[in-house]
């Protein structure tokens, strides 16, 4: 048994938070949208990276590009959500106004001003890349290509999900979630361990072999497998020849969920992020082939249910690491049953003192 945990003192430290920000959230890929959603010029998407706000665009030249979500003028935000912004992002503040290239069109007013320069007020770019279709944004200009970052993560994918190039966003979803009052380390270790889906998650546990669950950890990204165990489970039926017989979970560190789920052929994205201490934002994607859809009952189990339970052991785990009685505790490994291992935690802190 491991006993090497994080200090309980880095899940409230706002000194830690900011050391997490510069160190992890501003050096590490994240997901932004997918290709499906930036089809079309002046298609944009926002997105939070941790205090930071982003947003990425698809040219007139086809080509996509990210920025920081703010006007060079008084600082006011420039686009919310997603949609298409027609021929230019225009400040709703004093209606400075940009194309999709980032490149200041049109400031109200200044012509006149001295040595004005519409070039020097450029929005500021982002990277983006582009992998598995799925678009990421960094804000480390100096970071390793995403491939070098993700590539056999999404080699892997593309070997267990053949539907994966056929899926695109389905707009029946919300893309924001609630937020969780809990630390968002919290949430990740949570998402990389199954010792506590037995007397957790009754249901799923019900659904899917746990003999046959494993969870392997690799350079940079984790995944958590389990083969479908009963058709009928207290979850929801599963028919023997959907395309989905597994329930798969790819993360890639530091912080994005990429989920395939016994049933349709259908993937899930979940992203989350630190907003405070005690506090993380999430969002997610259903990607779906044209024309599907998702069984209410499906929905229902996923986040009525399974969501519900591990929202509510975050909760709890946060409370506690607040509590003077709380000495430390340990990781449980296991290397012959990974259903009862905590190894998955231990390889992202292990990931968190390597970056931070």
């Amino acid at each position: 048994m491991n006993t090497d945990l994080l200090p309980k003192e880095s899940y409230s430290d706002p000194l830690t938070l900011e050391r997490e920000k510069q160190r992890i959230f501003y050096r590490t890929w994240q997901l932004a949208a997918h290709v499906s959603q930036l089809q079309e010029p002046g298609d944009y998407v926002c997105l939070e990276v941790a205090d930071q706000s982003v947003f990425v665009i698809r040219g007139k030249d086809g080509q996509l590009r990210a920025f920081y979500n703010v006007c060079q003028h008084r600082a006011h935000g420039l686009l919310t959500g997603a949609g298409n912004t027609k021929s230019s992002i225009v400040c709703g503040y004093h209606a400075w106004a940009y194309g999709c290239d980032g490149n200041l069109k049109s400031a109200r007013h200044c012509s006149g001003k001295p040595d004005f320069q519409e070039r020097d007020f450029d929005l500021e770019p982002v990277r983006v890349e582009v992998g598995l279709g799925f678009v990421f944004v960094n804000l480390d200009g100096e970071a390793r290509p995403l491939m070098d970052t993700a590539g056999a993560m999404f080699e892997d994918i593309q070997k267990h999900v053949p539907h994966w190039d056929a899926v695109r966003v389905s707009d029946e979803f919300d893309t924001e979630g609630p937020d969780l009052a809990a630390n968002w380390k919290v949430l990740a270790e949570n998402c990389l361990e199954c010792y506590h889906c037995a007397p957790s998650h009754k249901a799923f546990c019900d659904m899917i072999d746990m003999d046959s669950y494993e969870c392997s950890v690799h350079d940079g990204w984790l995944r958590s497998y389990g083969e479908l165990g009963k058709a009928e489970n207290a979850a929801y039926p599963v028919a023997p020849e959907e395309p989905s017989q597994k329930a798969i979970y790819w993360h890639l560190w530091p912080n994005t969920e990429l989920i395939i789920y016994p049933g349709e052929a259908a993937m899930t994205t979940f992203r989350f992020y630190p907003k405070g201490t005690a506090s993380t934002g999430t969002s997610s994607m259903m990607l779906l082939q044209p024309g599907d859809t998702i069984a209410k009952q499906r929905l229902n189990y996923r986040w009525n249910v399974l969501w519900p339970e591990d929202k509510s052991i975050c909760h709890s785990v946060h409370h506690g690491l607040q509590s003077k009685g709380y000495r430390g505790g340990v990781l449980v490994e296991n290397e012959d049953r990974h259903a009862v291992s905590e190894h998955g935690v231990q390889a992202f802190q292990s990931f968190y003192r390597q970056w931070m």
